[in-house]
């Protein structure tokens, strides 16, 4: 398996790939950009990200050019291109070449950029995480909203290193009313009362693919969910506590602040949930995606 990026349809080896430094996304981080995974070569959620890459789009007045059977036969040419397996697939759209280094929308006369970057993937469905509550704010809505997925990451970057440096693998950060929004690439999930718990998406979070599933499945399989806010006293003593990401699905946490959880193991009603919530997926994907996705291709009616 080869790790391979397609710029503007030119696929080459990843180290190969290159941009002009006057692309907005690399002087301004002016882009946006969807994470997904594939199986058996196709994308897991793939009409849930394209419509969530539109929603991102509209929200930075970016005008995309190019249409969704497109960028899917990109997607599919650079996976085919890269081999048998399962892949991590990152699809970044930049606002493109700039007149100048200027952030005025004035001076971004060029077409976007298209970028695919096709990586091997590792396996990351139920790892543990301990996570540190930190003193960094999450993004403010008003100021850059983090429903939308840009390439200005510099908020979770940080909120990733403040965390590391206190001994945790992941960050939880609070809005500035103190209540949590989600950690550095993860929505949060918290048993309070019997009941999962997760922030609502005024908190200011992003409109996670698998937090959405998880809404779904949780009350098939007799779970109780709830999205309200979250204090951070109460996620101090929550029973137990899991992230969700197109990458991880569930991922629980052992640790919060230093502090065991159920000894340090995985809890009990996480547990549970993993075989179950794969199961889930991997009806989803044979029913919904799949068929959906070859559609797209033209390779099915």
């Amino acid at each position: 398996m080869a790790n391979l990026c397609n710029v503007d349809g030119l696929i080459t080896q990843e180290a190969a790939a290159r941009i002009p430094v006057l692309d907005r996304g690399f002087l301004f981080g002016d882009s946006i950009y969807e994470v997904v995974r594939t199986v058996g070569e196709v994308p897991f959620g793939w009409p849930e990200h394209w419509a969530r890459l539109q929603l991102s789009a509209a929200a930075i007045r970016m005008q995309l050019d190019l249409d969704e059977g497109t960028i899917a036969r990109r997607i599919a040419a650079t996976i085919a291109a890269a081999g048998p397996g399962d892949y991590y697939v990152r699809l970044i759209v930049t606002r493109g070449l700039g007149d100048a280094p200027n952030i005025d929308l004035a001076y971004a006369n060029g077409k976007p950029c298209w970028v695919v970057m096709v990586r091997s993937l590792t396996p990351m469905s139920g790892k543990p995480s301990r996570l540190a509550i930190i003193d960094r704010l999450r993004n403010d809505r008003r100021a850059l909203d983090p429903a939308t997925k840009s390439g200005n990451y510099l908020n979770n970057v940080l909120g990733l290193a403040e965390a590391k440096a206190l001994g945790a693998t992941d960050c939880v950060m609070c809005n500035a009313d103190g209540l949590l929004t989600e950690a550095s690439t993860s929505n949060l999930f918290a048993l309070l009362d019997g009941v999962w718990c997760t922030p609502p998406l005024d908190a200011g979070i992003l409109a996670g693919i698998t937090r959405a599933l998880l809404l779904r499945f949780l009350p098939s399989c007799g779970e109780r969910v709830a999205e309200r806010a979250i204090t951070t006293a109460e996620l101090r003593g929550a029973a137990e506590i899991f992230l969700s990401s197109s990458l991880r699905d569930i991922a629980p946490v052992t640790h919060l602040d230093a502090r065991a959880l159920h000894g340090g193991e995985v809890g009990p009603r996480s547990s549970a949930l993993l075989p179950k919530f794969a199961e889930f997926l991997a009806q989803r994907m044979q029913q919904h995606y799949a068929p959906t996705w070859q559609r797209l291709l033209g390779n099915s009616k």
